[in-house]
């Protein structure tokens, strides 16, 4: 352990122990041990305060090596542990950072802690730890920076702490892709006044849908499955949104007659039940669609036993166009972030 390292870890004992909250602290001392052919860790400060999970920082040095940042990520991230990585040997606003930096500052959603004499004195003012926080853009600019208190920092299910996500997901980017499905969805509409087959599968805007996909399918039962899926997806999407448009059949009253008539068919349909479940559970729609409609949901999936689930094909294409909705990281940082669409949240507004 080099003078500096040395010195940044007896600091964050230090100040750590001032808080109120204060539980316990240890440095480089206390063996974590690794789960069955996973070696273990000594982390550099590990740490407890009344109502936290027991942390961790790491005073990372310039030659830290990334699969060692990797590592030690997933480690405690599967012990439960929020790591902190305290940077130290670099200013973030140079152009010449280490590729070991921006590995862990893009781990934490683009967030770049430290611990400067700044951060020090506010620590010792406001008898907390206080950390230096350099904001950095998508292209790897600073852009703000802040003294963060620890107790502001968000602790996400998944990944580690930060202070703002500087990655959230585009939004746009995701209305932009449901876009050509929204234009083939009307157009199989108009051309067959709801009641389109496969061989519809063959009108250009509906190719050109398909060709939207990061993944192609090209059996035409498959298409012609999928867009079912879409279509019933975006007519109760709509409905979530305030706005009902049926673009599965002709003209359903509501998103419930819609649904219930969808799930009255057989097979491929019916496997589609548990892929609609997440869709009504993640949003208000089941606070606008009938009781009813849970009961349909439940027996079309004990009918069909092949459902739409997280890793088939249609669930991975329906997560990449609704990513709000079925893409669990995307939603997590979304939500997070307080940026997820009011259609995207089952919670009251």
């Amino acid at each position: 352990m080099s003078a500096a390292h040395e010195f940044i870890c007896a600091e964050l004992d230090r100040l750590l122990r001032r808080d109120v909250r204060f539980q316990a602290v240890e440095i480089d001392r206390t063996y974590v041990a690794g789960d069955q052919g996973q070696r273990g860790r000594y982390p550099d400060v590990r740490f407890r305060w009344e109502g936290f999970p027991e942390c961790v920082c790491e005073v990372q040095l310039s030659n830290t090596f990334q699969p060692e940042i990797s590592e030690r990520g997933i480690f405690y991230e599967g012990k439960g542990m929020p790591l902190i990585w305290v940077l130290h040997g670099v200013e973030p606003r140079l152009d010449n950072l280490p590729s070991s930096f921006r590995d862990v500052i893009l781990r934490h959603k683009n967030n770049a802690f430290a611990l400067d004499r700044e951060a020090i004195a506010a620590s010792e003012s406001e008898n907390t730890l206080i950390l230096k926080c350099f904001l950095l853009d998508k292209g790897g600019s600073v852009v703000e920076t802040h003294l963060v208190r620890f107790d502001a920092l968000r602790f996400p299910n998944r990944g580690l702490p930060y202070f703002r996500n500087m990655l959230l997901p585009d939004i746009g980017s995701f209305r932009a892709r449901r876009l050509p499905w929204i234009d083939a969805l009307k157009e199989l509409k108009e051309e067959t006044d709801g009641n389109w087959y496969t061989s519809n599968m063959a009108m250009p805007q509906v190719v050109r849908a398909f060709d939207a996909l990061p993944r192609p399918m090209v059996d035409a039962e498959d298409r012609y499955d999928f867009a079912r899926l879409v279509a019933i997806t975006m007519t109760l999407l709509s409905e979530a949104g305030g706005h009902y448009q049926d673009l599965v059949y002709r003209q359903k009253p509501n998103a419930t007659a819609a649904l219930n008539t969808f799930l009255s068919r057989g097979g491929p349909q019916q496997g589609c039940a548990e892929a609609i479940r997440t869709l009504v559970d993640r949003s208000p729609l089941a606070g606008k669609l009938k009781p009813t409609v849970r009961e349909h949901i439940m027996r079309a999936i004990a009918a069909e036993p092949n459902q739409v689930r997280p890793r088939h094909p249609f669930y991975d294409a329906l997560s990449w166009l609704v990513p709000e909705i079925f893409d669990d990281v995307v939603r997590e940082e979304l939500e997070v972030g307080e940026a997820l669409p009011g259609w995207a949240s089952g919670r009251a507004r």
